[in-house]
């Protein structure tokens, strides 16, 4: 019976996972889209003033126009702080859930005793309640289930839930954001050097050709790009998950040197200091989320 209603705790923890998965390609897609927009229109329209067809011209004009008046649209409408609060929301609902299991499952405080699982049910519906308005995206993602972890032992927690966030989770987390912020950091310097050699050249006359409304657009597309990076938080998430997964590896090492101890107040305390460290993460995401939406980002 317990086990029943473990698993059925579980499969919520899964469906609000998919539901922040969701949220958050949603969000990509759309920065995605607006970025490509942004270039596609300021090339376009450019174009369209230095072609002589006036077909040509015709079409790549309201190309342009109709590119550039989407994106203000769909960054109103998809990208607002709203919906990015719905995706760090959903994932912190999951997250939260999760973080309860695994602490019942390790045996640790407060999940001891005849009424632990008692703790448990009231814990994750206080957890689950705390994001009743977003149902809606919620009932979407329908009942997915997984298999919940079982009763763990201390080299299983620490390998179900220290080792598997720490090695599959953050580091590659990490490690891929840092890779994107370098990349999007080079592009943006790569496109602003483009766009000063170009404005060097149509200075000197040396090209036949009209170069400064190009300057314009290599310009427009660098500040895009650094506008997506900067709203992507690459460099905050990279910082941030390699941090987490530092203090993970820092906490075991301790447990470690203080005797591996399987139960008892310092297991107890070890583990909801790992619990704490994983939160802590997702509530870090929601201040630098707070701070950037009073600052109009």
């Amino acid at each position: 019976m317990s086990d029943a209603i473990v698993q059925e705790m579980w499969d919520d923890h899964v469906g609000w996972s998919r539901t922040a998965d969701r949220l958050k390609s949603r969000r990509s897609f759309w920065r995605t889209t607006v970025l490509l927009l942004i270039i596609v229109g300021a090339a376009a329209q450019t174009f369209a003033a230095s072609v002589p067809d006036e077909a040509v011209r015709l079409a790549a004009g309201v190309l342009g126009t109709l590119s550039l008046a989407a994106a203000p649209f769909l960054t109103g409408n998809f990208l607002t702080p709203g919906q990015t609060r719905k995706w760090l929301r959903a994932r912190s609902v999951s997250e939260g859930i999760k973080s309860e299991i695994f602490t019942y499952r390790a045996g640790a405080r407060p999940y001891q005793g005849p009424d632990a699982l008692s703790r448990l049910h009231a814990k994750v519906k206080e957890v689950r309640d705390s994001a009743s308005d977003l149902a809606a995206e919620r009932a979407i993602t329908g009942a997915p289930s997984e298999p919940a972890p079982d009763r763990l032992d201390p080299s299983r927690y620490i390998g179900d839930r220290v080792h598997q966030q720490v090695g599959q989770y953050y580091r590659p987390k990490a490690r891929r954001a840092a890779t994107l912020a370098v990349r999007f950091r080079w592009a943006e310097i790569a496109l602003t050097g483009a766009a000063a050699l170009l404005a060097a050249l149509a200075t000197s006359k040396l090209v036949p050709i009209q170069l400064g409304p190009w300057v314009a657009v290599l310009t427009t597309i660098a500040g895009a790009i650094a506008a997506h990076a900067a709203a992507s938080r690459y460099d905050f998430e990279a910082t941030t998950f390699y941090a987490t997964a530092r203090q993970l590896s820092d906490l075991e090492q301790g447990w470690q040197l203080n005797g591996a101890p399987a139960s008892g107040e310092v297991w107890s305390d070890f583990v909801r200091a790992c619990e704490r460290v994983i939160s802590a993460e997702n509530r870090d995401w929601m201040a630098k989320l707070d701070e950037q939406s009073k600052g109009g980002a």
